[in-house]
Order: structure tokens, then sequence, then C-alpha cells
């Protein structure tokens, strides 16, 4: 459970004018939040630019030893036949047996294929989903959606606290679920 301070866990009916300073209080709090996530922002970019060059140079420069490393065992195949691997500074390099992967360029044509020279193995071969379409059974009523072992989830009056601002909305949201999700996690550990 959470417990809310003096200043938001009144339950008393209060004015439009007592929840207009409410509103501003909230809409600071969520502006600072908002400026603390774009510093945030800015200097994770700032760090990244910082060290991306160097990174993407060593990078390099790793992609160019694993194919001189390659090529070498490749040019040196007499060296795995017994043992077919060595292990070296942490490297494994030789050579193993691959099973490979199935590859193909047009899944549309390999389903009409396997439909056509394998119909009986179709459910083998071709994964079919069913799932239940939510936007299409919101047009039925309560009754059809109970014969169907479903219902309607959050309908009805139901209060409202929302920025109109955008989308650092979600960010903040995801914030404050997490940091719910951590405080009833240590009131539960308590």
């Amino acid at each position: 459970m959470i417990a809310l301070n003096e200043t938001g866990g009144s339950s008393a009916a209060l004015t439009l004018s007592q929840l207009e300073t409410r509103c501003a209080a909230y809409d600071g709090e969520c502006v600072k939040l908002e400026d603390m996530i774009t510093a945030l922002e800015a200097d994770l970019e700032a760090v990244k630019a910082n060290h991306l060059r160097g990174i993407k140079r060593q990078a390099a420069a790793v992609a160019a030893r694993e194919a001189e490393l390659h090529s070498g065992v490749e040019a040196s195949a007499e060296l795995f036949k017994q043992p077919r691997t060595h292990t070296m500074h942490g490297t494994k390099i030789g050579y193993t047996k691959s099973t490979g992967s199935v590859g193909f360029e047009d899944e549309e044509q390999v389903v009409k294929l396997v439909e056509k020279h394998f119909p009986e193995r179709l459910d083998e071969l071709v994964k079919t989903e069913k799932t239940p379409r939510k936007d299409a059974l919101r047009t039925l009523n309560e009754r059809e959606l109970a014969k169907l072992g479903c219902r309607i989830d959050g309908a009805g009056e139901v209060v409202i606290v929302k920025r109109v601002a955008g989308d650092v909305e979600k960010l903040i949201n995801k914030l404050i679920t997490k940091l719910v999700e951590a405080m009833v996690e240590s009131e539960v550990a308590a």
C-alpha cells in the first residue's frame, strides 16, 4: 500500500479552485521531472558521442582480426584434423559441425508450396496463429461478450489525472509505475 503525505492524501470534497491549485503543483512536479529526463538524455547523448567514434574504430579492428583468424584457419585446415578445435587466449578456433538453417526469400510462396506438396503436414510445417481480435470483439454487446467468456475492463466513470503535454507523458508514467512497484515491493519485503 502506498501512503500519501498531507499534500495529497485527503479524501474530503474539494472546490475547483483547490483542485486547480493541486493541478498546478502536479504540473510543476511533472515539469521538473521532464527537465531532469531531458538533462539525462542530453548527458547520455554527450557520453555516447564522446565514445562512439572510438567504439566504431575498435569494432572495425575486432572485425578485421576476426577475418584474419577466419582466413588463417581456412588456410591451415591440416592443423585441425585432430583435435578439430583449439582454444588460445580465450578464443576457440577450428572446425565444427553445423546443422545449418533453413532459408527462403518469400514466406507466402513457401506456404503455398507446402499446401500444394505436403497438405497432410500443413499444421506441422506452417505455424497458424489464432488469437481473438479485441477491436472486432468491441463491436459485440455485453451479452454476446459474456457468451464468449469476455468482459469489458475499465468501463464506466473513472478518475483521470493526465497531463495534456505529450510524448514525455508516457516516460513519466513508466517511471511513476516503476517507482510505485518498487515502493510496494519494499513494503511487502518489510
